[in-house]
């Protein structure tokens, strides 16, 4: 299920994505996989709130994913938390400190700011 729900989310068909995410999770809560592409599903039909709470879920197995990290960073700022977004960021760095993806997100979110 979580593989067709990434492939119906690249197709633009986010409600069947979250349904085969929803059916992956059915089955194992804990799939950090599918909780993770949920959120960043969610965060493709802008439904930032919601993605972080996946986000939350997913980051209770693995804390030091850095893609979560700044996934939820960015689902932060849409939200207009940025002094958040900027905590995560951080967090992701100080895990990888060349990670150009939260570098690149703080960055964007001081210009913008």
């Amino acid at each position: 299920m979580h593989g067709k729900g990434n492939a119906l989310d690249k197709l633009g068909n986010h409600t069947g994505a979250i349904q085969a995410f929803d059916r992956a999770l059915a089955i194992d809560p804990k799939y950090e996989a599918a909780l993770y592409d949920k959120g960043l599903t969610l965060s493709n039909i802008a439904n930032y709130a919601e993605a972080t709470q996946y986000y939350d879920k997913a980051l209770m197995i693995d804390p030091k994913n850095i893609h979560l990290l700044t996934d939820k960073g960015n689902a932060l700022s849409n939200l207009g938390n940025y002094t958040e977004a900027i905590r995560y960021y951080n967090k992701a760095q100080v895990i990888d400190p060349n990670h150009s993806n939260a570098l690149k997100e703080k960055q964007m979110l001081f210009l913008n700011l």
